[in-house]
């Protein structure tokens, strides 16, 4: 049961899911294409196959990112079953940041009253 708590609760699942959300979140303002006014207008961000596959990111984002950070004492035990723990450690950490992600904008939404951009009349 410890080895379970030491795999979930450490901070380098934090680490990983944190950098995961603001990666992604750098990648989508990078790859948008707003004019003067800040109006969204288009770019990579807003393509459909882009978007079709925003969901993949956090989990693809993470699984690199694990690989970056040092692991848990857990995994590091595995010895040469490590790779797949790490993938697998990934999978988690991206789960926890879209998770997490969802949790904040709901928070800011509701409590601060911050209104989002919507995908409403944009071109792309």
């Amino acid at each position: 049961m410890e080895q379970i708590k030491a795999f979930f609760i450490n901070w380098q699942a934090l680490a990983i899911a944190c950098g995961s959300f603001v990666m992604l979140g750098l990648l989508r303002s990078i790859l948008t294409k707003r004019d003067e006014a800040g109006k969204i207008i288009g770019g990579i961000a807003q393509n459909k196959w882009f978007k079709a596959f925003l969901p993949v990111y956090p989990y693809v984002i993470s699984v690199l990112l694990a690989f970056a950070v040092p692991m848990p004492d857990v995994i590091v035990e595995l010895g040469k079953k490590g790779i797949m723990a790490r993938v697998l450690f990934g999978l988690y950490a991206g789960w926890l940041s879209g998770y997490s992600f969802q949790v904040i904008k709901k928070i800011l939404e509701n409590v601060f009253n911050i209104k989002f951009d919507s995908d409403q009349g944009v071109s792309g």
